[in-house]
């Protein structure tokens, strides 16, 4: 970009003429011309990645899991050095926790109570049930076939208060009586077995829904009590440790233990309402002002909560390998500036937007980028806006 122009000079001019006459002064102006601004691409070399904006990143291990206690008491350390390194599942501590043994008795004397509930119901109550429900109903029967006799004979009528003491009153309405009960005594004969399957299998569903509740109970404090590592990874002790001590008495919630798995580390950025949320993330990279410039590569995409104001927040994560990049693992836990870099999917002007500013200044009345650059070169498009320049296909 060329500016060509016309010079506004005064010249001051100093006529003399003979000593008897007058000095008089003159000035001889030159016109100046307004600044041209010739605008050449060739000035601005094609490119293919632009630099969207300098900006800090935090940089995290891979995964970062902090071990807390899972309530107030004694915690004893199997792994008692203040750093070393973990696999998946190894045991790092245990809760000494009362509630476990008492749990564990309460289940094996409720196992025990099942089975003897069972034989009891099989062994002693059923057959004492249905031995009962038979002489019922071998009694209703016997009555009935009686008073049917007694009445068929008018003299066994009159003596039958005398021969059957107990019989009760004798007519044809106490047989109907009798009948009646004969039937009733039968149905509930019949339908015993079945009602008393039932009630026993009722029973003993709620007593096994029980049991496991108590069980699940029982195994959820248990897991909770015995601390291990979710991933391969590096620990730290949180704990004010002492040199030989495994013992030590924590409270809730309490972070006993740090792991971090550095086999890969991470650049984070916060995407809030950055204009490049709108580029493929996979064309995105960091390069870390560090000392040797790392390189960052596009891993993922992430709704996370801010530890801090709980809000969940969208951040864009890059990654490189640790192998070959050692130095960054101090890095861990800081945050450092960075260079968010966008590989163009073609070759394109890199044009600041001062030059550009000063170029369409008359020429539009635009203020947005890409409504600029279309109206100044109509087969031009704005591919990418950095925070100082524009990648610009034309």
């Amino acid at each position: 970009m060329k500016l060509l122009s016309k010079s506004f000079l005064l010249i001051p001019a100093l006529t003399w003429t003979s000593c008897d006459k007058k000095t008089t002064d003159s000035t001889i102006i030159i016109e100046e011309s307004e600044p041209e601004i010739v605008w050449n691409w060739d000035d601005f070399p094609l490119e293919s990645e632009l630099t969207l904006r300098a900006m800090p990143c935090d940089i995290q291990p891979k995964q970062t899991f902090e071990v807390k206690a899972e309530a107030s008491g004694i915690i004893t350390f199997i792994i008692t050095d203040r750093t070393s390194t973990v696999k998946k599942d190894d045991l790092i501590a245990k809760m000494d926790v009362e509630t476990l043994a008492e749990s564990q008795v309460r289940i094996e004397i409720g196992e025990q109570q099942s089975i003897l509930e069972e034989m009891k119901f099989t062994e002693l109550d059923q057959p004492e049930r249905r031995k009962k429900a038979e002489e019922e109903l071998a009694e209703a029967q016997r009555k009935v076939k009686l008073l049917e006799k007694i009445l068929t004979s008018p003299a066994t009528v009159e003596i039958a208060d005398e021969l059957f003491p107990n019989i009760g009153e004798v007519n044809e309405k106490a047989l109907t009586r009798a009948r009646e009960d004969l039937a009733f005594v039968e149905k509930k004969f019949f339908i015993l077995d079945d009602v008393d399957k039932k009630l026993r299998e009722g029973t003993r569903r709620l007593q096994e829904m029980d049991l496991a509740k108590t069980k699940r109970q029982h195994e959820d404090v248990k897991e909770r009590s015995l601390y291990k590592a979710p991933f391969d990874g590096e620990l730290r002790l949180e704990v004010n440790r002492v040199e030989g001590q495994t013992e030590y008495t924590v409270s809730a919630r309490e972070t006993i233990a740090t792991i971090n798995n550095y086999e890969e580390i991470h650049a984070q950025l916060s995407v809030a309402r950055a204009k490049w949320v709108n580029l493929e993330p996979e064309q995105l990279y960091i390069e870390l002002n560090d000392r040797n410039k790392t390189l960052f590569e596009f891993h993922d995409d992430r709704i996370e909560s801010d530890k801090r104001t709980k809000k969940e927040e969208r951040k864009y994560i890059f990654s490189v390998p640790l192998e070959g990049n050692e130095s960054l693992k101090r890095l861990a836990g800081t945050q450092i500036q960075g260079k968010l870099i966008y590989r163009l999917p073609d070759p394109c002007h890199i044009v600041p937007k001062y030059d550009l500013s000063l170029y369409a200044n008359g020429k539009t009345e635009s203020i947005d980028w890409v409504s600029i650059v279309r109206e100044l070169w109509p087969s031009a498009s704005v591919v990418a806006e950095g925070r100082t320049n524009l990648a610009i296909k034309f």
